[in-house]
């Protein structure tokens, strides 16, 4: 039972579902209305019937018209299908135009705040106390009131529970993406720390028996007279210092970057204390493939929104496919990379070669490949940063052959964007 609940909350939850639903209704009610037995009233009787059930039926097409837009509109078209409703009621003596008028007040109340709310209702209660006594009188004008105020009542209801729902369901996502973003920064932590140890290790160590090399062939060459021996050790010497300065700079390297080590993540989405990339910083990338002997096609298709975060990541995930593709991919010769914009500003991607085999990497527990890391970020790294940002990121075989990375985005620039989805 709780979980039939939780599929018909999940259902109502949906705007761009019920956004279609509710307009249907209406259209079905009115298609009944105009197609039942009906006359006009006493004051409209000289016109052809044919006429007035047109007239009737166009109408009842606007209230339902007007009910797409309700996601944006909510109020306003609250208002619109109230006065809607008061004038078809009184023009046809008939007050049982009610469908469009509560999908109406379903969405006001999902979607507005509380004092936009209170108008709502308030106004559709008006709305129909007024038409109800102006067409029953006696016992009748209390069972009719009562009725539809139940309607109306039970609609409300409905829309309060299914936005407790949402705004739940939107605090528990929340709180898995804080959850996710603890857990990649005490994963970044244990990393550094271990980095730390290495280079410990590497300079009590490595570069203390490669200082004492140096040291000792150093002297034993001042030494001895012998030509050729001088040149071996100096050799000997020259590698240990070279060696030494590895060492030095792979030291500074791990200790800078266990230094470097974020808190918390910056607002504008940068990880790993790198900066956002653009788009354009794909271009080279692209022609370092196609340098390689590779065929790069890029297609894009929709309106670019320029979102950083968005554009930031779209750079990394292309840039991470096709250097795998380079690496590790058995006899590629061509990439199609291809990115489609979505209308609510949502972006996807796909990254496809036409390699051979299976030759990207084992698969992880979770079914995603294993691929070599680039710069320290990889897939896996760059699947956790599509999570928090709201998105997805996918790789594996595809059917026709080859490897294919796909991923889904969500804008981030425009605020607010998604917050009645």
């Amino acid at each position: 039972m709780k979980g039939i609940a939780t599929n018909l909350f999940e259902l109502l939850s949906n705007q761009r579902l019920t956004r279609f639903v509710m307009p249907v209704l209406s259209l079905a009610y009115t298609l009944l209305y105009v197609s039942a037995p009906a006359f006009p009233p006493a004051w409209a009787e000289n016109i052809p019937l044919p006429v007035w059930k047109t007239v009737i039926g166009l109408i009842g097409f606007l209230c339902s018209c007007l009910l797409y837009w309700s996601r944006q509109l909510p109020l306003l078209i609250t208002i619109m299908e109230t006065l809607i409703y008061i004038g078809l009621s009184f023009a046809t003596s008939d007050d049982s135009f009610l469908i469009p008028l509560v999908g109406a007040l379903y969405f006001c109340v999902c979607l507005s705040s509380a004092p936009k709310i209170a108008a709502g209702v308030g106004e559709v209660v008006a709305a129909v106390s007024l038409v109800t006594v102006s067409m029953h009188a006696g016992h009748m004008l209390f069972l009719e009131w009562s009725a539809r105020m139940a309607v109306i009542m039970a609609v409300a209801a409905a829309a309060v529970a299914v936005r407790s729902y949402r705004i739940r369901r939107e605090t528990q996502r929340r709180e898995e993406q804080e959850r996710i973003r603890s857990e990649m920064f005490a994963r970044q932590r244990d990393q550094a720390i271990s980095r730390a140890q290495v280079a410990g290790e590497l300079h009590d160590s490595v570069g203390h028996d490669l200082t004492t090399i140096i040291a000792l062939t150093q002297g034993f060459a001042d030494s001895v007279e012998t030509e050729e021996l001088q040149e071996v050790l100096k050799d000997i010497n020259q590698v240990a210092r070279d060696g030494l300065a590895d060492t030095r700079q792979a030291v500074r390297t791990l200790v800078q970057e266990h230094e470097a080590l974020p808190e918390e993540s910056d607002d504008d989405g940068r990880s790993y204390g790198s900066r956002l990339h653009t788009l354009d910083e794909l271009d080279p990338v692209i022609a370092h493939a196609r340098a390689a002997g590779l065929a790069v096609v890029s297609t894009e298709t929709g309106h670019q929104r320029h979102d950083p975060r968005q554009d930031n990541l779209c750079f990394i995930i292309s840039r991470e496919a096709i250097t795998n593709t380079l690496r590790h991919a058995s006899d590629p010769s061509t990439i199609v990379i291809s990115r489609d914009y979505e209308q609510d500003g949502t972006l996807r991607i796909s990254i496809h070669d036409d390699g051979h085999g299976n030759e990207h990497g084992q698969v992880l527990g979770d079914q995603q490949p294993a691929i070599h890391d680039h710069q320290g970020v990889g897939l896996k790294q760059i699947s956790e940063q599509c999570r928090l940002m709201g998105g997805s990121l996918s790789c594996g075989l595809s059917e026709n052959g080859g490897w294919t990375v796909e991923a889904i985005l969500p804008g981030t620039s425009e605020k607010g964007c998604n917050a009645h989805d």
